[in-house]
């Protein structure tokens, strides 16, 4: 693979990984964030810069644990005190990064670490990078002191591992008492994975007359290097002896004498370079399998918070459904205004006579009581508007609820600006949604009756006498209601019935009342739908399929 085109590739695989959000406490998530920004790390502070510059300065980076001896191996290899080596614990703690005067442009810009702020002069403290030009140092090499890989303070064993995956060559001092210490070795892990060039030093080997302290420590070290998939890292040991100017007394001239044969031989120089950059191109395949792992975990949780949800938005409709067919909303005032309009035995006995002559009679019945049919049609409203009301709140309440028992769900619910108001009824809306519906009804009724509305007219019912008609055909029903309710309920039925058919036709009025209930439904639909959607922002912007899809797609852009 071209090296642009796996610029391109990285950089597009930095930018999908970059936009991963792992919010939700689940088993993997602390896994796959730490993953993560480690690799959109190395592919911005190495990756990048290094493609783009293959043949840059070199870049060792000296990391181990606190007390180590870092310091003093950077000093004492320079041949001058640049970085300040002490008791206190971290002694490290800001990163020194000591070049030749030639490469000042090369680390002064953004050729490697380019987020971190760079310092000169006075020695900074925090995150900066300080930089010391040195005659001493060999051009076309930089010496990068790091803090300590097990530092108390996070946030510096975060900053050495993030300078450790920006180096060309990994340089890891640990000691005698101490080379068998977990952390150091979950970092080589690392460098394994990566298959990047590294050198380990094990510092402070007490001297013994034969050697043999030596010798032991260095074969149990090679022991451990070659379980651990480094049989290729250099392996150097330096003896305890006393400082000399605060730096080791010729100790280090083997370690020396081989950085300076690596940088000064071009070809050993961009071989070392080639096989870090290729070696952590390839461990990001299994490191971003690790991050999916996570956004596969994250995307289960959220299907099952939308399976509750949405699952419990169909059931508001069903609700709603089954109570329209129950009669429950003609319940109290709506019949009582009825029977102050039409009565009950009087006009069953004419209705019983034929529609024709309820057609002659129904003026005589309906003439002046318009405001009947006003009370009618806004009792109605009301009683609907408390149904759909009751039905969408104690919906989003159940929803809220399964919410507080999944994976993920109560940090969801706590993350909302007012978790209150998630499961709060929305009164104005359903009023909206209600008073829109009523009115699509008389508009129903005005487009199809077309000449025929002059029969309603003449009834002095009017279009929306007719509308009303049609709602009270659409929730009359003997289901739910006792005693005299069944009498004027089933009389209310029968009166929309035969209204509706003096100026419509049986076949119409089935076919406008089946399109009233299925768009009353729909807007029930929406209107869960609606406060659903409120909800279920809070998944936004966690994995689902496509961004999942869209990952392994920006890993196979890197896969040789």
């Amino acid at each position: 693979m071209r090296d642009d085109t796996l610029a391109d590739g990285l950089q597009q695989l930095r930018d999908e990984l970059a936009a991963v959000t792992l919010s939700l406490p689940l088993a993997a998530t602390e896994d796959g964030i730490a993953t993560r920004d480690e690799a959109v790390a190395q592919i911005e502070d190495y990756l990048l810069p290094r493609l783009a510059h293959l043949d840059a300065p070199l870049l060792a980076v000296l990391g181990g644990s606190t007390g180590s001896g870092k310091s003093t191996l950077t000093n004492s290899l320079v041949g001058e005190e640049v970085s300040t080596a002490g008791v206190l614990r971290p002694t490290t703690r800001a990163p020194v990064l000591v070049h030749h005067p030639d490469d000042t442009a090369w680390f002064s810009g953004d050729g490697v670490l380019p987020d971190l702020p760079r310092t000169t002069g006075e020695r900074g403290v925090g995150h900066a990078l300080h930089l010391v030009a040195s005659g001493a140092t060999s051009p076309g090499l930089g010496l990068l002191d790091s803090p300590d890989i097990d530092s108390i303070e996070v946030a510096n064993h975060e900053l050495a591992a993030q300078l450790l995956g920006a180096a060309d060559l990994w340089l890891f001092v640990t000691t005698a008492a101490r080379y068998a210490d977990a952390v150091p070795w979950q970092y080589l892990a690392r460098a394994s994975e990566r298959t990047a060039a590294v050198a380990v030093v094990v510092n402070r080997i007490p001297p013994t007359p034969d050697g043999s302290a030596v010798r032991d420590i260095a074969a149990d070290v090679r022991r451990m290097l070659d379980a651990n998939g480094l049989a290729e890292a250099r392996l150097f040991t330096v003896t305890e002896t006393p400082l000399v100017d605060g730096r080791l007394g010729g100790a280090e001239d083997e370690i020396r004498a081989w950085i300076e044969a690596l940088v000064d031989d071009a070809d050993a120089r961009a071989a070392t370079i080639r096989r870090t950059v290729m070696g952590a191109v390839d461990s990001l395949q299994p490191r971003v399998g690790r991050v999916m792992h996570a956004m596969r975990e994250h995307q289960r949780a959220v299907e099952s918070l939308v399976a509750a949800s949405t699952s419990q938005q169909a059931t508001t409709v069903d609700i709603v459904r089954d109570q329209l067919a129950s009669g429950v909303l003609l319940r109290g005032e709506v019949l009582d205004r009825f029977r102050e309009q039409v009565g009950t035995a009087e006009w069953m006995d004419r209705l019983q006579r034929g529609v024709g002559r309820l057609r002659d009679r129904i003026g005589q019945m309906i003439t002046g009581r318009a405001p009947e049919v006003e009370a009618a049609k806004g009792q109605l409203r009301s009683n609907l508007v408390g149904l759909v009301d009751d039905a969408v709140a104690s919906g989003l309440e159940r929803t809220v609820a399964s919410w507080q028992v999944l994976p993920g769900g109560p940090e969801l619910l706590a993350q909302a600006p007012d978790p209150a108001a998630l499961a709060a009824p929305d009164l104005r809306a359903v009023e909206d949604t209600v008073a829109a519906w009523q009115d699509h009804v008389v508009a129903m009724v005005r487009e199809r009756a077309g000449s025929k509305i002059a029969v309603a007219r003449g009834m002095s019912l009017g279009v929306n006498g007719v509308g009303v008609a049609l709602m009270m055909a659409i929730f009359a029903s003997t289901g739910g209601l006792t005693g005299g309710e069944v009498a004027v309920a089933g009389g209310t039925a029968a009166f929309g019935q035969a209204v509706l058919s003096a100026v419509f036709g049986e076949q119409a009025i089935r076919d406008l009342a089946t399109a009233a209930r299925t768009d009353l439904l729909d807007r029930v639909q929406r209107l869960a739908e609606d406060r659903h959607e409120q909800l279920r922002a809070l998944l936004e912007g966690l994995p689902d399929a496509e961004a999942i899809r869209a990952m392994e797609d920006a890993v196979d852009g890197v896969s040789r």
